[in-house]
């Protein structure tokens, strides 16, 4: 690692605070050490938003030779590999590996790396250049830290349904602490020692991407003491082709509820921290409350395929003739807790009821 030099006056710069080994020298200026870091990206039949991933990357204020990226193809079949004779500005590692899942991918990146910090990034996420500084130097006094950024939808990206899924499915951006729930593996960063400590990433058993690894990879954390941030600084954009149209987020949710069930068998105890999944799962006489089994016979009485269909016939209408209006937004919530709701049902159908705690 080299050391790198800087003026006396640098205090408002992002790798001020980063995990870093200051002294002057005669001329005084400023030596500091940095920590290496490994981008990890797993990616599949992607090449061209990987390529604008790499993009983002070449532009970071990090030093480029204190970073590497490491790229895991799950398989593509679309002449991926080639982006790996392609020239950037940092060390791009390629390898391959069969479909295995996104879980298995970051932890292949990760048995290939040796650098002192984890950056795991999906591909499909565009950094700002002060990314990968201000991410790292939330970690100069902690080894026991969890961090990730904060995602953004570009605003010509931005429509009712993305505006309906950011209120009711995603977490608060405002705080700099927050729930281990509420940390993603699409941008999160790790001491390399301390992810292989909490035991790597572990899928589902489900074939293609890897979800809820993420959440059980969180929760083993938060059982180690671990405390998870985000860098309000660090921005990243997303564009998630699920949250294009209706039909591709309904079917997302619906895949990911019906796999969270396998999650819950596991952890018992973790569904109660789930918000998505309040009103969705059987009533527990004795144990839910009045208003919770209210909610409970509503959310079954709206996600009944007459409601839904009914549902989703209006909301086809409004996209075209009023498509900003707030009740297209409310209906698309009610759609999307639909099919969270019959997902997890036919996943109870399918691998067993839950023992509740």
């Amino acid at each position: 690692m080299r050391s790198k030099v800087i003026s006396r006056k640098f205090s408002n710069h992002p790798l001020t605070r980063s995990p870093i080994s200051l002294k002057e020298n005669e001329e005084g200026l400023v030596v500091l050490t940095l920590p290496t870091v490994s981008v990890i990206i797993p990616t599949y039949n992607r090449k061209d938003l990987l390529r604008e991933v790499l993009n983002s990357l070449a532009q970071q204020t990090y030093p480029k030779d204190h970073f590497e990226v490491i790229i895991v193809d799950d398989g593509s079949t679309d002449g991926t590999a080639a982006i790996s004779t392609e020239y950037f500005p940092f060390v791009l590692r390629y390898f391959w590996q069969s479909n295995q899942g996104d879980a298995i991918a970051r932890n292949l990146g990760v048995g290939q790396s040796q650098a002192d910090i984890l950056v795991f990034l999906d591909d499909d996420m565009f950094v700002e250049p002060d990314y990968l500084a201000y991410l790292i130097r939330e970690h100069a006094e902690y080894q026991n830290r969890i961090t990730v950024g904060v995602v953004n939808i570009r605003p010509e990206e931005t429509t009712p349904l993305t505006l309906a899924i950011d209120t009711s499915l995603t977490p608060n951006f405002n705080s700099a602490e927050v729930a281990f729930t509420d940390v993603f593996s699409n941008n999160m960063s790790i001491w390399r020692e301390a992810y292989l400590k909490i035991g790597m990433m572990q899928g589902l058993d489900f074939p293609g991407s890897s979800m809820w690894c993420d959440l059980d990879f969180n929760y083993r954390a938060y059982q180690q003491g671990f405390q998870f941030c985000r860098s309000t600084k660090a921005i990243c954009w997303h564009r998630d082709y699920t949250i294009s149209n209706l039909n591709n987020y309904k079917k997302r949710v619906r895949t990911a509820a019906y796999r969270a069930v396998v999650l819950f068998q596991k952890y018992p105890e973790l569904l109660a921290r789930v918000p998505m999944f309040y009103d969705k799962t059987p009533i527990i006489w004795g144990q839910d409350s009045p208003r919770l089994i209210t909610r409970k016979l509503i959310r079954h009485m709206v996600s009944s395929p007459p409601a839904l269909w009914s549902m989703e016939q209006l909301a086809s209408t409004l996209e075209k003739r009023s498509p900003t209006s707030p009740v297209l937004r409310l209906l698309y919530r009610y759609i999307i807790g639909g099919y969270i709701f019959k997902g997890y049902r036919e996943g109870l159908n399918e691998f067993g009821q839950i023992n509740s705690m």
